[in-house]
């Protein structure tokens, strides 16, 4: 039998494997267990003799896969397209489903998967598919509320969602590391102990920028900046501007929220389209222009200086010309 972990949330399909390998070496012992961790660099005929050989003295044999996709796509990764060579392992693997014996299971798991791939296609074909997937906010409290139930308040857990970006891997890590010191968790516990990741703290940031705090806008950068690159800080704002920017186009067209979060593929971000800022649409863009002139500037060597206190000095001055205007 062939089974599929699979999409989005990668805690929870990881969560799922451990349940099921401590279910079978409970009930078969681990000998007849193999999980293969890093399938790029597993030779071919280890992987056949390991998925098509039957157990050794024991009723069941489970081999486990970890596939993980890449994040951007080239034509000698592992998420290969329909078009792609057939000599690839993925490929490889693939021929060699209809050999596995009756006894045998093989577990493959796989977060964000390209449903576009040859193999992707082949494989669900034959196999039972379990989709584990978080979708926004409520999704991800409902994971954390379960997995801790009475060992952290609400309003920790929202703290907490925002902290780490939405990424429930760390959001876990971090309440695990904290229960060893405290018995219950409240917000104090995470503002006190927890660092934001860059991405939010850039969103806090944003959402002064475009509210036209610029005061606080202009602290929270250099608090920012006291731990991060200037032109890290620099692209990671670009980025997320581009975001809210494009939000504010589309509303001024009067497109529907559904519509707008996917042609940006907002995922458990859509809430942002409901916000209201006191930046109109012209003043952002203009903004936004601004800031992309300071890198043509920097590569042309037209900026007067040259230093990162000397570019962050010029990001300031893009901040006040907001409200001066």
């Amino acid at each position: 039998m062939i089974y599929l972990f699979t999409w989005n949330s990668e805690f929870l399909v990881k969560q799922k494997v451990q349940n099921w390998k401590k279910q079978f070496v409970s009930k078969y012992g681990d000998f007849n267990l193999l999980h293969i961790k890093n399938f790029d660099t597993v030779d071919n005929n280890f992987l056949t003799l390991n998925i098509t050989s039957t157990s050794f003295l024991s009723e069941k044999k489970l081999v486990i896969i970890d596939i993980d996709a890449p994040t951007k796509k080239t034509e000698s990764e592992t998420w290969e397209t329909e078009d792609d060579s057939s000599n690839s392992k993925l490929d490889y693997l693939t021929s060699l489903f209809d050999k596995i014996p009756d006894d045998n299971i093989l577990l493959i798991s796989a977060v964000n998967p390209d449903k576009r791939t040859k193999f992707y296609k082949a494989i669900t074909k034959i196999a039972k598919i379990e989709e584990l997937n978080v979708k926004d906010n409520n999704d991800i409290y409902w994971v954390i509320n379960k997995n801790f139930d009475k060992k952290i308040s609400r309003e920790a857990i929202e703290t907490l969602i925002n902290y780490k970006s939405w990424n429930l891997s760390k959001i876990m890590s971090e309440i695990e590391k904290l229960l060893i010191t405290f018995e219950y968790i409240n917000k104090k516990e995470i503002v006190e102990n927890i660092v934001p990741e860059l991405e939010e703290s850039i969103f806090q940031l944003i959402d002064d920028i475009l509210n036209k705090n610029i005061v606080e806008a202009t602290k929270k950068m250099n608090i920012i900046l006291n731990d991060v690159n200037v032109y890290a800080f620099y692209n990671n704002l670009l980025a997320n501007l581009r975001t809210s920017m494009y939000i504010s186009h589309l509303k001024n067209l009067w497109q529907s929220t559904t519509n707008i979060s996917e042609a940006l593929n907002l995922g458990n971000k859509t809430f942002l389209i409901t916000k209201n800022y006191k930046i109109n649409n012209n003043e952002l863009k203009r903004f936004y222009i601004r800031l992309l002139n300071l890198d043509k500037k920097m590569k042309s060597g037209k900026l007067m200086w040259t230093e990162e206190s000397d570019f962050k000095y010029e990001l300031e001055n893009e901040l006040i010309k907001i409200i001066s205007r």
